[in-house]
C-alpha cells in the first residue's frame, strides 16, 4: 500500500517537473550555450528534471560514480537524450 502511494506521488512529481515548458526551456538553454561556446550540448531528464550536459559533463559524472563506467559518453547517452544541438532536431 505504501509503495502504491509513493509511486502515485512520484508519478505526479515527474509529470509536473517533466512538463513540456521545462523541456523547451532546457532546449533554449542548450542552444544558447552552443552558440556561446560552440560545444555540443544534450538535454536529458535526470533527477526529476531536465539537465543540459556536454560530453565532458557526462565523463565527469562517470568518474565520480554517478553513471556506470562501461557506458560511453556518446552512443549510449544519445539514445536517451531529448535534444542534441548537433542534430538540431528533437531525439526520440
Amino acid at each position: 500500500m505504501i509503495r502504491k502511494i509513493k509511486n502515485f506521488f512520484t508519478g505526479l512529481y515527474i509529470r509536473f517537473r517533466g512538463r513540456p515548458s521545462r523541456l523547451k526551456r532546457a532546449i533554449r538553454r542548450a542552444d544558447r550555450l552552443h552558440r556561446q561556446t560552440g560545444k555540443r550540448y544534450r538535454v536529458f531528464f535526470f533527477g526529476y528534471r531536465f539537465v543540459v550536459w556536454t560530453r565532458q559533463d557526462i565523463k565527469e559524472r562517470k568518474r565520480i560514480g554517478l553513471f556506470r563506467s562501461d557506458k560511453k559518453a556518446g552512443a549510449d547517452f544519445d539514445t536517451i537524450c531529448f535534444y542534441d544541438t548537433q542534430k538540431t532536431t528533437p531525439c526520440s
